[in-house]
Order: structure tokens, then C-alpha cells, then sequence
């Protein structure tokens, strides 16, 4: 779409400290996107009255403009995404008993999760958006669904998880929050249990950011932009964060056992960490 395109282009060469004057230009873009989702939203639940789905809104929020179809077909293609990543560390969610999906939105995997039935995997699920976890406690059975706060700690006891997905958590945090954060899920995950968080990797920043910035993010390896277009939407800490690989492995390596790192190991867009919590 042209409107795509000439979003990408301003983005492209305008400094990251001026992304909030781009605001008003994301929330027309926004609005004109969300109008022709619900259009479609209504041709295709007409041909699937029973569908239980969230609303073009709530699925906005969580992983931008995308119809029915292609919100289904993300949740199944993450959950692939997370059985390849195990599986490169020789682990499948076939032998995952409590699982915690950190960030769940408005239930994306849970419902692909669900659709594959696996028969020994309890998911919990929590998000900061409490729209989101209304519609999932509402609509999604036979899981635990909270609303957490911005900063930890979570109600979760000790070492209650053997796998925790973080999609697209640490892509809106800054460091002090990510920092706060990674040791939160270390205190909740099991001993040798895994921690798969998506990223932003180079695929994503080195074609969208300013050469400066870039180089900024090259020599710090972090690199946290408040941009303002999600105002009134979002709470106002959650905004834009950029890694390197490189940072991942040293920084986050304080906290967690730095298995692997997967480029574009989440549908085909954003970078996957893979870590462990030390035994």
C-alpha cells in the first residue's frame, strides 16, 4: 500500500527524537487501516458465524493491521516458530509441562496452542493490556489469564515454569524495564527451564533507522526510542527498543545461559533468543 510506503520512507530519515512528531500521521494511518479490517471482519464472520475472534481493535494492538485470516494463521505460525527454536536445543512443547506466555495480548498463541492440543501443557497467560485479558478470560477456557503491572513482580511462585515466550515484550521496553524484567523471569522459571523472547534484529533496524542512530545502536547495542504514536492506546513506558546480537549475548548472559540466537526466527520477522535459566 502506498500509505506503507511512505511511512517507511519518513521513518527512514526522520531522527528517532522526532518520531513523536509523526504521531498524528501513525494515528490516520491507524484509523484508515482499522476501518477497512472491520469491513472485512464482517465478510468473514458472516461466513463463520461461530467464531470467537477479537475484535479488529484488540488484534491491532497486539500485532498491528491484519485481517482474521492472517492473525489465525500468525498464532500457528509462532507456535511453529517456538517448536523450531526448542527443537535447536533439542527440547519440543510436546514435553513442556507449565508453560507462561508473557506478553499474550489478546490470545493470539493460546488459541493456536489450544487448536493443537497438546496433552500435557498447562499455558498461563498475562499481559499488561487489561482490554486484552477481559476478552481471553472471557473466551479462552482451561487457562490462567492476569493482567500484570508494568514492573515486576509477577503472583507467580518460584520456579513455576518450565517454558516462558516472550513475543515482541522486549522490542517496547527500555533497559531498566528489561532489566527489571529478565530477572523476574528467571525467578519464575524452573531450574534448566527456557526463555524464548523475540527481538528486534538488524533485519528490522538497519533498512528503517537513520545512519546515526544506527550507529548509535551498533557501538551501545540498545537503542530505546519514545515515539509517541501509541498515546492513549499503550501506557507511555511502552514504546520502541532495538538490539544488537552481540548485546544480547553479553548483557543478557548476566541473568540467563544464552543458548542461541535465531535471525528472523519469528515469522520470519523479528529475532529469537534463546535462554536458559542456570541450574
Amino acid at each position: 500500500m502506498l500509505i506503507n510506503k511512505l511511512w517507511q520512507t519518513v521513518r527512514s530519515i526522520v531522527p528517532i527524537q522526532f518520531y513523536p512528531f509523526l504521531a498524528p500521521v501513525y494515528r490516520w494511518r491507524r484509523r484508515v487501516q482499522l476501518k477497512h479490517i472491520a469491513e472485512d471482519d464482517r465478510r468473514y464472520l458472516a461466513e463463520h458465524p461461530s467464531l470467537k475472534i477479537p475484535s479488529a481493535e484488540l488484534r491491532y494492538n497486539v500485532v498491528g493491521p491484519c485481517t482474521i485470516e492472517q492473525f489465525l494463521h500468525g498464532g500457528e505460525q509462532t507456535v511453529n516458530d517456538i517448536e523450531a527454536a526448542l527443537r535447536s536445543v533439542n527440547k519440543s512443547l510436546s514435553g513442556i509441562r507449565e508453560m507462561l506466555d508473557f506478553g499474550c495480548g489478546c490470545g493470539r498463541l493460546v488459541l493456536a496452542l489450544q487448536g493443537r492440543r497438546f496433552a500435557e501443557l498447562r499455558v498461563t497467560a498475562c499481559d499488561v493490556d487489561e482490554r486484552a485479558v477481559d476478552w481471553c478470560q472471557q473466551f479462552l477456557k482451561d487457562i490462567k489469564c492476569i493482567a500484570n503491572l508494568a514492573l515486576p513482580p509477577t503472583p507467580f511462585a518460584n520456579e513455576s515454569f518450565d517454558l516462558i515466550w516472550c513475543g515482541s515484550v522486549f522490542t517496547h521496553l527500555d533497559e531498566n524495564h528489561q532489566d527489571l524484567w529478565l530477572g523476574e523471569l528467571n525467578r519464575v522459571l524452573k531450574p534448566n527451564g527456557i526463555l524464548l523472547a523475540s527481538v528486534h534484529g538488524p533485519h528490522l533496524w538497519e533498512p528503517r533507522l537513520p545512519s546515526w542512530t544506527l550507529r548509535k545502536l551498533r557501538k551501545k547495542g540498545l537503542v530505546f526510542a519514545r515515539t509517541g504514536a501509541d498515546t492513549g492506546i499503550h501506557p507511555s513506558w511502552y514504546q520502541v527498543a532495538w538490539h544488537t546480537e552481540q548485546y544480547i549475548r553479553e548483557h543478557w548472559a548476566s541473568v540467563f545461559e544464552i543458548l542461541g540466537y535465531r535471525p528472523k526466527g519469528l515469522n520470519d520477522y523479528q529475532d529469537v533468543v534463546i535462554a536458559q535459566r542456570r541450574g
